[in-house]
């Protein structure tokens, strides 16, 4: 093992949302936001397909009888934030208004965890919260945040201190924000009722951060020194290779996190063989 291999995380790579119409979901993902499908799984009882949208890739689950709720105003949880270059920001704005799905601005100054950015909330078709902010330069789409809620801020935060080894970067008012390695980070959002699309089990739904061979292992260890279930069973094994590592678990709000030496990058390319 080497000196540097203190279970750290590289990077928040990639993510499942629930769908109720898979195609009706997949058609949004690709004309809509202008992901690009990388490979689709039907069977009776499940239809997965995974999009890659900018730099990470996005899997669409459907389900056998749960739906997400209504989204309201964009504000409940979990929220998906990502960030695009000024001319694909206007690009998937312009589409999404041209749709009519449902919006919401956010204003360029404001906190809650988004930084001084120029934003937009939306929904897909199946009632999945996201935003979208305009960033800085150039480069593809990429995943910049994501927003839980939760009962316990401390806990919460006590969680991703010490088995992902995420600094606490901002705390106010019930809000706290965990730095995650890339520039990107994890909003934790006190909360007096758990929402309830943070409550519903859904088939699949997961979200991952991409880890090195040696440091999937410190992670692995502290999560059993600790009593936390951890197993590969967790997830959906179908196309999984020998050669890579893989583990889920659940953090305090009961949402399921991901480790795997996979990137999203590596799962396109062997999703287009």
């Amino acid at each position: 093992m080497s000196s540097q291999a203190a279970g750290v995380v590289h990077h928040l790579d990639h993510f499942v949302v629930p769908v109720v119409d898979p195609d009706r979901a997949q058609n949004f993902y690709l004309e809509v936001l202008g992901a690009r499908l990388l490979k689709r799984i039907s069977d009776p009882s499940v239809t997965r397909a995974f999009v890659k949208f900018g730099q990470n890739h996005i899997g669409l689950f459907s389900q056998k009888s749960a739906t997400m709720p209504d989204p309201g105003e964009l504000k409940g949880f979990p929220r998906h934030g990502f960030v695009a270059s000024s001319g694909d920001y206007d690009k998937i704005v312009g589409r999404l208004r041209s749709v009519g799905a449902r919006t919401r601005p956010i204003e360029k100054g404001s906190r809650r965890g988004c930084g001084a950015r120029e934003g937009i909330a939306f929904a897909d078709t199946e009632n999945n919260t996201f935003e979208l902010f305009r960033g800085e330069g150039a480069g593809p789409v990429k995943l910049d945040h994501l927003h839980f809620d939760t009962l316990d801020i401390d806990a919460s935060v006590r969680f991703y201190t010490h088995f992902l080894k995420f600094p606490l970067s901002e705390r106010d008012n019930g809000l706290a924000i965990m730095s995650v390695p890339g520039g990107q980070s994890i909003v934790l959002e006190k909360v007096a009722e758990l929402s309830q699309a943070t409550r519903t089990t859904y088939r699949g739904r997961h979200f991952a951060f991409n880890v090195s061979d040696d440091n999937f292992h410190p992670i692995v260890g502290r999560l059993q020194e600790a009593g936390i279930e951890q197993r590969d069973e967790h997830g959906e094994r179908e196309g999984r290779r020998d050669e890579q590592l893989a583990t889920y678990f659940k953090e305090p709000s009961g949402f399921r996190l991901q480790i795997t030496n996979e990137d999203s990058a590596t799962f396109a390319a062997h999703a287009a063989t």
